[in-house]
């Protein structure tokens, strides 16, 4: 934890003790906001959720506290404070604790990346291991897929062997311990979230999925970065998505929504900003887990594939998010600087060492990564070909998201189970021409029943033109506390 951290918390249970709580009832939190009169103190806020936490507040007065914050909302400072007092109703990452393991561990600076999520969206399997590349630690917590987005921590999970479940203090020693014997740690690790980091979100979210809170801005900001400042990260880059395959269909939301998740993190004493992305298209080639996988092993393992423009999207959005890493870690002096030395190790090969540790070092069969094409594919495929010839201008997400979870890659509820092979791989991409006939992708599944009829739904998915157009930027602003400004494609990427 940070000293900015640790003395906003130290203020923070000050104000708590000094605090006269005779007043503070359920009726009186909820009265207060649910007539709007002004806006809830952090003590307020504290209080109400710890007495949450224990139970003594009951599951219909948080319900009726969320729906009054839905229909009146929060300010920044109650936001913020909503998200302090949700990462202290569980454990945290204690940093300062792992000197026996690390005697800098308290200098090394510590950065993650959020992603608000999409489909085909396999950006963390490079970023982390290339990030920490550059001697940045990145302890990355990620999530499953629900619905038409997939989940990180599926995709690792199609790897033999790989272990997402770690207590907090086993996740801090896997970052910082050797791999090898030398004074080299591992620096990454992608894992589930600790089971017990911040419990109330879990319960509050089960709360708001039934009752149509979910989408709430300031629960929703709450929400998200609690479990990324349970953590302690010392920065935070957020990929902030919009358009058809994302929550957020158009880039206002997604700039309203990465203002808010900036203004949080910053109170909260984390240096964050996000860039904000397009999401109409899947990210990348491939959609499905295994499928996703492997599209990465490709893109660090030969520098032909990383340069090849097949996956140019996903390399994009990725050293873009890198390159903002490395400049909050002090490692680039600007983001342009950042871009061309994260290039730089995604070429050489560096990010893929770091990617083979961080398999092996979390039990993953690395034998199943070095040989990708030996996989064992799934029983049924199909291909999807071109009923027209001109330029592809757009694959539907969203429609690609839904039919990968009919074909069994993705799941309807947190129960379902997922088939690891199962997905869909684009030969065609946007911005390429197409000959009536071509192949457009391949579906594969498990599920025979299902192959014509995804078959048709991604023919249907795909729009096409005559004429060659020119595709709209894949990113479009930076955002800090400072404001939002405009990405400059040209001035970053140029050589």
């Amino acid at each position: 934890m940070s000293d900015k951290q640790n003395l906003r918390k130290s203020q923070r249970k000050s104000q708590w003790s000094a605090t006269k709580h005779d007043h503070l009832t359920p009726q009186f939190i909820l009265a207060k906001k649910r007539y709007n009169l002004e806006p809830h103190t952090p003590a307020e806020i504290a209080w109400f959720i710890d007495q949450f936490t224990q139970g003594h507040v009951k599951d219909y007065q948080m319900t009726a506290w969320l729906m009054a914050i839905c229909l009146n909302g929060m300010n920044g400072v109650e936001t913020a404070a909503l998200c302090d007092a949700m990462v202290d109703s569980g454990e945290v990452m204690d940093w300062s604790s792992c000197t026996s393991i690390c005697k800098d561990v308290n200098n090394l600076h510590k950065v993650d990346k959020h992603s608000t999520g999409g489909v085909g969206d396999k950006v963390s399997l490079i970023l982390a291991p290339l990030v920490s590349s550059f001697d940045l630690v990145v302890p990355m917590m990620a999530g499953r897929g629900l619905g038409h987005t997939g989940g990180t921590i599926d995709k690792l999970e199609s790897i033999p062997g790989y272990r997402t479940q770690y207590s907090s203090a086993e996740f801090a020693k896997l970052l910082l311990s050797s791999t090898d014997g030398s004074d080299r740690r591992l620096n990454a690790a992608i894992v589930s979230p600790s089971k017990d980091m911040v419990p109330a979100d879990k319960r509050m979210y089960a709360l708001r999925d039934v009752t149509s809170t979910v989408s709430c801005l300031p629960l929703q900001i709450s929400s998200i970065m609690s479990k990324k400042i349970a953590e302690r990260p010392d920065s935070l880059v957020l990929d902030v998505k919009f358009g058809l395959g994302s929550f957020n269909k158009n880039v206002e939301e997604s700039l309203q929504l990465a203002s808010g998740m900036i203004e949080t993190g910053e109170l909260c004493g984390i240096n964050t900003t996000a860039l904000v992305t397009r999401m109409d298209s899947p990210l990348g080639y491939a959609v499905g887990n295994w499928l996703e996988v492997k599209e990465c092993i490709e893109i660090m393992s030969s520098r032909e594939a990383a340069l090849s423009g097949v996956s140019a999207d996903l390399v994009n959005v990725t050293l873009a998010l890198a390159g903002q890493m490395l400049v909050q870690g002090g490692k680039a002096s600007s983001l342009r600087d950042g871009v061309a030395k994260a290039k730089e190790n995604l070429l050489n090969g560096e990010a893929w060492n770091k990617f083979r540790e961080m398999v092996s070092a979390q039990g993953g069969d690395v034998d199943t990564i070095d040989f990708p094409d030996q996989y064992a594919r799934a029983r049924f495929s199909a291909k999807v070909k071109a009923s027209q010839t001109g330029y592809m201008v757009s694959i539907d997400a969203l429609e690609v998201g839904l039919v990968g979870v009919n074909i069994g890659a993705g799941r309807k509820t947190v129960d379902d189970s997922v088939d690891k092979a199962a997905g869909i791989v684009f030969h065609k991409r946007p911005g390429m021409s197409v000959v009536e006939g071509d192949v457009l992708a391949t579906v594969y599944t498990e599920r025979e029943d299902q192959l014509a009829n995804a078959v048709q739904r991604i023919l249907d998915s795909c729009i096409f033109s005559s004429d060659q157009i020119e595709l709209p930027p894949l990113i479009t602003n930076v955002v800090t506390r400072e404001g939002v400004e405009d990405f400059d494609y040209q001035s970053i990427f140029e050589e």
